[in-house]
């Protein structure tokens, strides 16, 4: 059986999310092409409607949907660029148009709340002033009856939930991407009334849900809006709690159904479905619950649906119901691809500390490819099939660690590494490839490292702080936290990371590699996007000029079109032939 080759990925399904209906006999699924076409902005997208065996009933087929809800009668709805759009369940289909960006879109009993950006008209005159102009992500009601209604103003609501009565949201004074390290949960009335319910200080929010008096979100640090698991804080008559205080457990998604409130567990990469109140496990499962850095499932309280992968198994939809578990067949051309082993690593770092990772090999000789997730508050996890199984398709190795910094051993993990980036987290990434020599799991020293945003951060960090790896491959990764924090729209992000004050300058040099004295004899190729508002390219332009300019082996991959991420089709299978190239090159 051959290995995995980009090609096989290029052909997966990301299942973005599930919902099922209050019957459980409605099943509705949002998934997305891995790729982008040439020159495209937007995903293929497709919504699966599946039967309660989870056989495909209906596939619904479009670019730029953004969100699927199905009402208690069944009806469908779903959003995209061009407006809602109803469908489903006896009823004639509606397509509602709406100049303006629709973010996200659910049922509010038989009416539905939304929240859209609308853009001001460009005139001849463009110049703007920076920061002063972004325009309110606003709340909307539309009655299928009397048409939409504007709810809010002077106010930027990042996500809402509401149980047809009760709407909270969290939300922020300003629009800007970075100010979502600064938001609050508020409790916004039909009449435009908002009140601030909770400040979260220093800490961010995410995955808010709503049941009468009760609402339930996740809090922590967070790496961004896409990445969201923390402990569960739970408001109820004004009070907020935190209720899974001091777990060593990540949560990662709250669902209430009546009384009960259900939770997704991640503990070292075993997720588990738990009822809050009885402390029962529904479900559990070692791989990964989709999607990768937000994973979530839906339930009517009977029935619990999800996407998951694990080392053996492709992406599909699980329907779990009294413990009988039942599969989709979304991705089912790809299952008799080769499986690759996973086996859970443990260590002490030089401090003690207790590490986790996945190792992932066929074989103790093989080169090994130390592969550093983003962030840094997500993880690495076992998949059948990902962007990181191609190397093991290419025959090497891949080490996975979940450096301090990383979810799957609570929020005091996720938070360890704060003020501290690229410190004690660098130093565990190298006593876990020491543990894996001593434990006879490696016997090679063709050592390689590789990672994308924060993991591009710690692998151009890694041939300034050591000589261990042969070559290094580092994606659309910070060079100067300096210059980063001045042109990054994420600007907040390093200052909740780095717990200080940028223009006190000593810590942010510190962890800047651009600035460390090491005489570099680690070959590296960076690449990065153009267009990346995150990580600005400039970064990697800095980093190349000061190796280049002291001699070092550096080349420098430029992307047109692309962000924080390479996703053209084309793009995709140029990075992985390079890195691998670039690796076999210095043995």
């Amino acid at each position: 059986m051959e290995g995995h080759r980009i090609e096989d990925l290029l052909r997966l399904k990301n299942i973005e999310n599930v919902i099922i209906d209050s019957t459980g006999k409605r099943i509705a699924a949002l998934a997305g092409s891995t790729y982008r076409d040439y020159k495209k902005k937007e995903f293929n997208k497709y919504i699966y409607i599946l039967k309660e065996d989870l056989s495909t009933e209906r596939v619904i087929q479009g670019t730029g949907i953004k969100c699927i809800d199905i009402s208690d009668t069944g009806r469908l709805l779903y959003a995209d660029g061009h407006g809602i759009h109803i469908t489903g369940n006896g009823f004639s289909d509606l397509n509602i148009k709406f100049d303006g960006g629709i973010q996200q879109a659910k049922w509010m009993g038989d009416k539905i709340l939304f929240t859209a950006t609308v853009k001001k008209h460009s005139s001849p005159e463009d110049a703007y002033f920076f920061e002063e102009n972004d325009p309110l992500n606003e709340m909307y009601l539309l009655d299928l009856s009397h048409g939409i209604k504007k709810i809010t103003g002077n106010i930027h609501i990042w996500e809402f939930d509401n149980d047809g009565e009760n709407i909270y949201a969290v939300t922020s004074s300003k629009p800007m991407e970075s100010c979502w390290y600064n938001s609050s949960v508020s409790k916004i009335y039909l009449d435009g009334k908002v009140e601030k319910v909770y400040d979260p200080d220093f800490r961010e929010l995410g995955k808010i849900t709503v049941n009468g008096n009760r609402a339930a979100f996740l809090e922590s640090i967070m790496s961004d809006r896409g990445v969201i698991s923390g402990d569960i804080i739970l408001l109820e008559n004004g009070h907020a709690k935190n209720i899974t205080m001091g777990s060593e457990t990540t949560y990662s998604h709250i669902e209430f159904h009546k009384n009960s409130m259900y939770a997704l567990e991640n503990h070292m990469g075993t997720f588990t479905i738990r009822n809050m109140e009885s402390g029962k496990a529904i479900w559990k499962g070692s791989g990964i619950v989709y999607p990768v850095f937000s994973p979530a499932f839906s339930t009517n309280g009977n029935i619990f649906v999800f996407p998951y992968s694990n080392e053996k198994e492709i992406a599909e939809i699980v329907r779990v119901e009294s413990g009988k578990v039942s599969r989709s067949g979304i991705n089912s051309e790809l299952q008799n691809l080769k499986a690759y082993p996973s086996e859970l690593v443990e260590w002490k770092s030089s401090d003690g500390k207790d590490i986790y990772g996945f190792f992932r090999s066929e074989g103790s000789e093989k080169p090994v490819i130390v592969y550093i997730h983003g962030g840094p508050t997500s993880f690495s996890y076992p998949a059948f099939i990902d962007r990181t199984t191609m190397y093991l398709g290419a025959g090497f190795s891949v080490f996975l660690p979940n450096y301090r910094g990383s979810i799957g051993m609570g929020r005091q993990y996720a938070e360890s590494n704060r003020g501290d980036m690229g410190g004690m987290d660098f130093e565990d990434v190298i006593t876990g490839i020491n543990y894996l020599k001593k434990q006879g799991k490696i016997k090679t020293d063709r050592i390689y490292i590789t990672g994308g945003s924060y993991g591009g951060y710690i692998s151009a960090l890694a041939i300034m702080k050591s000589d261990i790896f042969k070559a290094s491959v580092s994606l659309y990764g910070i060079s100067d936290w300096i210059s980063f924090h001045g042109v990054s729209n994420l600007y907040n992000w390093d200052q909740v990371h780095m717990n200080d004050d940028p223009y006190n300058f000593k810590k942010y040099d510190g962890f800047s590699a651009i600035r460390m004295d090491h005489d570099v004899k680690t070959p590296v190729l960076l690449m990065h996007g153009v267009e990346d508002p995150y990580v600005p390219i400039g970064q990697y332009y800095e980093f190349y000029r000061f190796l280049k300019e002291h001699g070092k082996s550096v080349r420098l991959l430029v992307y047109p079109r692309e962000g924080h991420g390479f996703t053209e089709k084309d793009h995709m299978i140029t990075q992985y032939k390079e890195t691998i190239d670039f690796f076999n090159r210095y043995k």
